[in-house]
This record gives C-alpha cells, sequence and structure tokens, in this order.
C-alpha cells in the first residue's frame, strides 16, 4: 500500500544511519592502520590458517584520468582469524614535496598500501565502478609464502618503488610478487593477438572514446611505445593480467593457477561518448579556416603575424615538452620521439627581428617546411606510430612557412 512521500524525520534518520555506518567504517579502517603501524617491523599478521583465501581483484577503468585504464589488487582473507585486507600497490602521498615536478619526471614514488576489503569495496560502489575477483588454487604453504612476501613488502622500508607505467605498477607489481614468491612456475598462454599488438595498441582500446587524451598521449609518447607485446609484458594492463591469470598454468603439476571467478561489484558508470569535436574534425576545420583567412588576407595586403605568431608558438611549446620529457625525466618511454621533427622549438628564431628581416629567415621558413613535408611522407614507415589526424596542421604549417613571415616588415601583405 503506497503510504506517501517519507517525513523529514525518516529521512533524518536514514542520514543519521548512514553517518552512524560511516563512522563504523572509518573507525574499522583506523584500527587497522593502527594495527598494522604496530606491527610493521615483523610479519604483518603471522601465518595463515587451511580456511585462508588469496586472490586478485581487478577493478574496472572509472572516469577520471588517473582510473582510465583500471586497477589490480591482491585480496587475502581468512575467516579463522578474522582478516579480509587488500593489499594495493597504486597508492602514493600527495603530501610528497615537489610531487608534480617529480611526477612529471616520472620520479614519484608509489607504494604498498593495505586496506580492509569492505573499505575497498565501498569506495568502488561508490564510483561505480566493477570489480572482478579471481581466487588463486594455492595450496596452504603456498598461500603463506606469499603472505610471507606481502608483509615483508609493506615493511615501510620496501613498500615504495618507482613507478613505471608500463613495466612497474599496480598490476605488474602484482603478477610479480605472486609469480616470484609461490615457489612454482608459472606458465602464461602465449596469444597471437598480443604479439600483434604494441603498447599503444592496448592503451588506445581504453581512449577509443577520448579522442583529445589520446592524441595528447600520441604526442609525447615516443618510439619505445610501439614496441610489440608478448605473454608477459601486455599483464601492464589490469584487465589483460585478469586474461592472463584466467588461462595461466603451474608448471610443475599442470594445475590452472585460477580456481574460480565471481563478480564482486557490476559496473554502473557509463563510458563517454567522443561527441562531434573529435581531433580529426576541429583540426581540419581550423586549417581550413586560417589558409582561407591567409589567402583573403594576402589579397588583401593585410598582416597576419597575430596568427603566425600563436601557430609557432603552440608548435614550440609542444617541442619543449618533447625535448624535457625526452631528455630531462626518467620515463623510458618518451624518447626517441619523432614528432620533434615538424613540433620543435627552432620555431622561435623566426621571431629574432635581425632573423626574419633577411635572408636567413627566409631560409630557415624553407628548411622547417621542406622537414615537415618529408616528415609527413615518411611518417607512415617510421616505427613510431604517428597520429594521421595531425595531417591538416602539417599543411597549414607548410602554408604559413612558405608565404608569410612572423615580423611586421618583412611580412608579404
Amino acid at each position: 500500500m503506497y503510504k506517501g512521500p517519507k517525513s523529514s524525520s525518516t529521512r533524518e534518520k536514514n542520514y543519521f544511519v548512514s553517518f552512524l555506518h560511516y563512522c563504523k567504517e572509518s573507525l574499522k579502517y583506523l584500527i587497522l592502520g593502527l594495527y598494522i603501524l604496530l606491527n610493521s617491523s615483523t610479519a604483518l599478521f603471522g601465518q595463515l590458517s587451511e580456511q585462508s583465501r588469496i586472490s586478485i581483484l581487478t577493478c574496472s577503468p572509472g572516469e577520471e584520468l588517473y582510473s582510465l585504464f583500471g586497477h589490480s589488487a591482491i585480496r587475502v582473507s581468512d575467516s579463522v582469524l578474522g582478516i579480509d585486507y587488500v593489499f594495493n600497490y597504486g597508492t602514493f602521498d600527495f603530501n610528497t614535496p615537489n610531487f608534480y615536478l617529480k611526477f612529471m619526471r616520472g620520479e614519484l614514488d608509489y607504494m604498498l598500501s593495505v586496506s580492509h576489503y569492505d573499505n575497498f569495496i565501498y569506495e568502488y560502489n561508490l564510483d561505480g565502478r566493477g570489480i572482478t575477483e579471481q581466487v588463486l588454487r594455492l595450496r596452504y604453504e603456498e598461500r603463506n609464502k606469499l603472505f610471507e612476501a606481502l608483509s615483508e613488502n609493506y615493511r615501510p622500508a620496501n613498500r615504495a618503488y618507482k613507478y613505471h607505467f608500463f613495466y612497474d605498477n599496480c598490476a605488474t607489481r602484482v603478477r610479480d610478487i605472486v609469480v616470484n614468491n609461490i615457489g612454482l612456475t608459472v606458465e602464461f598462454p602465449e596469444r597471437e593477438t598480443y604479439s600483434a599488438m604494441s603498447f599503444r595498441d592496448v592503451i588506445s582500446v581504453y581512449l577509443k572514446n577520448r579522442p583529445w587524451t589520446r592524441l595528447g598521449l600520441d604526442l609525447l609518447l615516443g618510439q619505445p611505445t610501439d614496441e610489440k607485446l608478448n605473454a608477459t609484458t601486455v599483464q601492464f594492463l589490469p584487465d589483460f593480467l585478469m586474461y592472463q591469470f584466467a588461462d595461466a598454468r603451474i608448471s610443475e603439476d599442470g594445475r590452472h593457477l585460477v580456481s574460480s571467478t565471481s563478480t564482486l561489484l557490476d559496473r554502473r558508470t557509463v563510458e563517454s561518448k567522443p561527441g562531434t569535436f573529435t581531433p580529426a574534425f576541429v583540426l581540419s576545420l581550423l586549417a581550413i579556416m586560417i589558409i582561407a583567412h591567409t589567402w583573403l588576407s594576402k589579397k588583401q595586403g593585410k598582416s597576419t603575424r597575430p596568427i603566425n605568431v600563436v601557430l609557432l608558438s603552440i608548435c614550440s611549446m609542444i617541442g619543449l615538452l618533447i625535448i624535457f620529457l625526452w631528455f630531462f625525466t626518467s620515463h623510458s618511454v618518451t624518447g626517441p620521439n619523432w614528432n620533434i621533427l615538424w613540433a620543435h622549438p627552432l620555431y622561435l628564431l623566426l621571431f629574432i627581428p635581425t632573423v626574419s628581416k633577411n635572408s636567413t629567415g627566409k631560409y630557415l621558413r624553407l628548411i622547417f617546411a621542406s622537414l615537415i613535408l618529408i616528415f609527413a611522407l615518411v611518417s607512415p614507415f617510421l616505427s613510431q606510430q604517428i597520429p594521421v589526424v595531425l595531417i591538416p596542421i602539417w599543411i597549414l604549417l607548410i602554408v604559413k612557412l612558405m608565404l608569410f613571415n612572423t615580423s611586421h616588415k618583412g611580412e608579404q601583405r
């Protein structure tokens, strides 16, 4: 029977109950943190019981940039000891001195953290992200070896590591701690589809509805990103780690590494759509408009210096960023980057009056335009995948460099 809308007192009661639940979960998390802190100098929780389970948790991608590729963690539960914890290699401290500089330079420490399973589930449930659990088929002594390794890894002196997006992240750390500490040899299936794909290819799968993010990464990630994958390197992404573990076997006895797979949370987040203003559309329209404006200005004897300065300044800034990531950071996948042949800071030379007003500026513009044309022609044959959506920008740059200078007096009118 319909009882009408809830009264304000009922709503307040619901809010109060939610608040109590939040306080309860927070207290549980605080107690866990204190317990771990007090026991961090020795083994974390001691020996597991026969009823213990260790499993891999694979979390679906989120909408935020840092969560676009999903997440992996390890769950350790034991009904006899009353523990249910999640070991998470994907945490870092925002209060780290020079946080953003270290992040840009690839020198930010990531670390292993431990949280209660209920809190972990609660957080992902709020975000609407899915979680899949793969229970590992490990014997009692194998589970304890792995748990001992996790406990040792959580010691303050051991928990931090230098993050690497391809070779040392939350997914590869999960794989390595399992493979290297159960005392057995794990065989992962070789798949032809993986050997035909590169790091850039599998990243693009997650960026199909985020074309601008994909373009940005394609500009900044260099030739190493196009290296081909194998059964092991493909596991840098949580989903592919899950796929590989699903068919992994123990060499010594032939058993499957995963005993069961279940869905703990269904994904509720809706993937964003790419929309109309994709890079291909926007860059093509922009190039057509600027070239048309350049042609009309030339006929009318008007200056296009402001547009020239803005266009070449943007290309110079992209080039400076490529150089910084290539030569002045610890990132091993940002160089060599052959986009530097068309986006480079040498355009800034054209802003020097003594250069732009004489024949030197003319020769420089001819050299830069020729370099872009040669790059465009050979780009399909390079070992680095170059975004084809940049073709309109290359055409625009060639037109601008051949027709106009960046100074007032040296510019055609």
